[in-house]
């Protein structure tokens, strides 16, 4: 089956094989943060976010370095901007790594195609999120776009239609196979099965935020300032996968030589983006509360918890 030759299917198509020419030059710091002198960290508010996860800090480390090392630039695109009338705002949906990788580099100007959310994308989320999959390079060293990627596209859809108020919001047969089309990897009966599940499940999902060294250092920092933390050990932040495990060895470790320390404070991150969607949801703390609790009862532990934001 032959894919659609819908408008930003061919755009897209254009971005990637360098003919497009709606471009501009932006200053790449106007979509960062810098949190401490030359550490930026992306400024969330500027992204359209495609994938759920919001960036791999694995990925920026190793093409930053291997640019270093050969001082071969080429690995990097122009960035993708959408054009937001409403608003006069521009916003990253391709080149969130490249963007993060110039910058450290040191490179603030750079190229950017741009394409207008009304006039390209049909003003719709769902759309510019298939538009910002379509962007991924098979010949460049990208993150290949994957299940859940696409999974966030039929939600997206879905929860769009119910909000212009369509009396049925499913997809139709004919959205299906497009998309179909463009993502072989999944069948025609997992995108049923999404479908299917999207009243159970809920719907779009916020992408994870990722944490660099310097963000966790500085919230560490704050938290041991913190007022009602004072005579509190407070341990560096840690993911959450840690929670019951080397977590807690920390804690009775540091106890067992500090016997008078009984006080401690555990900062954690979701490591991924379904922990992301439990921290929201509560569960995860409820099951962590009630087990540190345990420990206050019968070990004489007070273990305060904080978590990280998610988003």
């Amino acid at each position: 089956m032959k894919t659609q030759n819908t408008k930003f299917v061919t755009i897209a198509k254009q971005i990637r094989s360098g003919i497009y020419e709606r471009k501009t030059v932006i200053d790449l710091r106007n979509f960062f943060v810098e949190i401490s002198p030359g550490k930026w960290i992306p400024n969330p508010d500027t992204r359209i976010q495609v994938r759920d996860t919001d960036r791999s800090l694995a990925f920026v480390d190793e093409i930053y370095n291997t640019i270093i090392a050969t001082g071969d630039a080429s690995l990097l695109d122009d960035i993708v901007l959408v054009y937001f009338k409403e608003t006069d705002e521009f916003k990253i949906i391709g080149g969130n790594h490249t963007s993060e990788i110039k910058i450290r580099l040191g490179i603030y100007e750079s190229d950017a195609c741009v394409v207008d959310f009304e006039d390209d994308l049909q003003g719709r989320e769902s759309i510019a999120i298939d538009f910002g999959n379509e962007l991924n390079n098979p010949e460049k060293r990208e993150r290949p776009v994957s299940e859940s990627d696409v999974r966030n596209i039929v939600f997206t859809h879905i929860d769009e239609n119910v909000e212009m108020g369509l009396k049925d919001p499913k997809p139709t047969e004919e959205w299906k196979k497009n998309l179909h089309a463009r993502y072989p990897f999944v069948s025609m009966k997992t995108i049923g099965q999404w479908i299917s599940n999207h009243d159970q499940v809920g719907g779009r999902r916020s992408a994870k935020k990722s944490w660099t060294e310097v963000e966790k250092e500085n919230h560490h920092e704050s938290i041991k300032n913190k007022f009602d933390y004072q005579g509190y050990h407070v341990i560096a932040p840690r993911g959450l996968s840690s929670w019951d495990q080397t977590a807690v060895s920390t804690v009775v470790n540091h106890y067992v030589q500090n016997p008078l320390q009984k006080d401690y404070v555990l900062i954690f991150f979701a490591d991924n983006a379904k922990q992301a969607v439990d921290l929201v949801s509560g569960n995860i703390r409820a099951k962590i509360e009630e087990r540190y609790n345990l420990m206050r009862l019968h070990l004489g532990i007070n273990i305060k918890v904080e978590y990280m934001r998610t988003k």
